[in-house]
């Protein structure tokens, strides 16, 4: 039999067994549509679907129906969801084995997973006769070029590279839900054809609390003491966004100064360092213009003062957490309008 690659998937109708694991449930429903499609194009009819839920099928039962047929039967797809749960039995998983082994021609059997998966004996006796297809969610860079070609071939609208980018960092890689904040932003957007624009997404999709907390980077970049504490309090009290989120988007901040900077003082251009940093849009300018201003010591300071402060929260060694967090987005603050005065009396 021939045999798939576990980073990509291209259905072969000489497969018998086919294993999906993973937590992007949009692709299990779209290879699965796929296996679908190839069985009734190789043979000429649909196949007959049977489904089945692992955590309470038994191995009789699924073994029964992959083995029998009737006078008239159609090829079988016996879909087997939640197979983690099924093969946490033991007996089930060498019950599963022995089929995979033996696997017969008339039907084709498809075990899907979301949850945790042990690979094993299993995994290598189903590429033996089909495939094993990772559905994991992609990378971000990853999931901004699927989110520009998807909104052009299946919903006939233009997106905006820098659009794509904010619609993946509010709501994600996961492809389920790109796809529906897709369909809603094209249905919305004007133009022929409808273009997505970055205004549109700011405007459509609401900011996760994660994308809240990283806001007070940009506040923090302004050097505005005062609007630095009137957006970490909104933060924290109406949005509820928590520490942690909070903490680490300022030791983040500062480790993209610190890198900028250093990188800078070596000699790099802004392109370059932008792309180093995984910075685009109107976010980079003010994150190079700091770092080139505050320069590698300075920014090694704050770094320091940074991660000192988050190892604290983490140790308990900050009796206030939420005091402490405020304190060090003043001190950052304070920071950058300082190098952004020096230069300007310069």
């Amino acid at each position: 039999m021939a045999k798939a690659s576990a980073k990509s998937f291209t259905f072969d109708p000489a497969f018998r067994v086919i294993l999906l694991k993973g937590k992007e449930s949009y692709l299990h429903a779209q290879y699965l549509k796929m296996i679908e499609r190839g069985l009734e194009e190789t043979r000429g009819e649909t196949p007959e679907r049977f489904d089945f839920e692992g955590s309470t099928t038994d191995l009789a039962t699924l073994l029964d129906e992959l083995r029998s047929y009737g006078l008239m039967q159609s090829h079988k797809l016996v879909v087997l969801d939640n197979a983690d749960a099924f093969v946490k039995r033991e007996s089930h998983r060498r019950g599963l084995e022995a089929f995979v082994a033996s696997a017969m021609d008339e039907a084709t059997l498809v075990l899907r997973t979301t949850g945790d998966w042990r690979p094993g004996k299993l995994d290598k006796a189903i590429v033996k006769v089909g495939a094993v297809v990772a559905c994991d969610p992609p990378n971000a860079a990853t999931a901004i070029s699927w989110c520009i070609g998807r909104a052009e071939k299946q919903h006939e609208a233009k997106l905006g590279r820098d659009a794509a980018g904010l619609l993946v960092e509010r709501i994600g890689s996961s492809l389920a839900r790109l796809d529906m904040e897709i369909a809603k932003l094209s249905t919305a957007a004007a133009g022929d054809p409808p273009t997505i624009d970055l205004e549109l997404v700011r405007t459509m999709v609401e900011p996760s609390r994660e994308e809240q907390g990283w806001m007070i980077q940009s506040v923090i970049l302004g050097g505005d003491a005062g609007a630095v504490v009137r957006t970490f309090r909104a933060l924290k009290e109406i949005s509820r966004v928590p520490d942690q989120v909070l903490s680490w988007a300022m030791v983040d901040l500062c480790r993209k100064l610190h890198e900028g900077a250093r990188q800078f003082e070596a000699g790099g251009t802004d392109s370059s360092i932008g792309k180093s940093l995984r910075l685009w849009g109107p976010d980079a300018r003010p994150v190079l213009a700091t770092a080139r201003r505050m320069g590698g010591r300075r920014a090694a300071r704050l770094l320091d003062r940074a991660v000192g402060t988050d190892l604290a929260l983490k140790s308990g060694g900050a009796q206030d957490a939420s005091r402490t967090l405020e304190g060090l987005a003043v001190v950052l603050a304070d920071t950058c309008r300082v190098g952004s005065d020096r230069r300007s009396r310069n």
